[in-house]
């Protein structure tokens, strides 16, 4: 198992807004596409300006991808992917 640093636009994402969340369900990274099977941990980084949104999920693959988004920016970023 291992870490990888991406830093990459995300092609597609398909969230869900249910009561002031947000929660990612599907994604493509590249030419491949992976639906989320466990959303681990979800957390906000005030410090920044925009305020970052980051994700941690496990995705149908069995990888474990670190996703983000900008307040008020609709593009995602796969910050980085721990390979199993």
């Amino acid at each position: 198992m291992h870490e990888e640093k991406i830093g990459e636009k995300l092609g597609k994402v398909v969230v869900r807004y249910e009561g002031g969340r947000v929660e990612p369900l599907q994604f493509r990274w590249g030419t491949r596409d992976f639906r989320v099977q466990f959303l681990n941990a979800h957390w906000t980084d005030r410090a920044t300006r925009p305020i970052r949104f980051f994700f941690s999920v496990t995705a149908d693959s069995g990888d474990v991808f670190l996703l983000s988004h900008r307040e008020g920016d609709p593009v995602w970023y796969v910050e980085s992917v721990i390979v199993v």
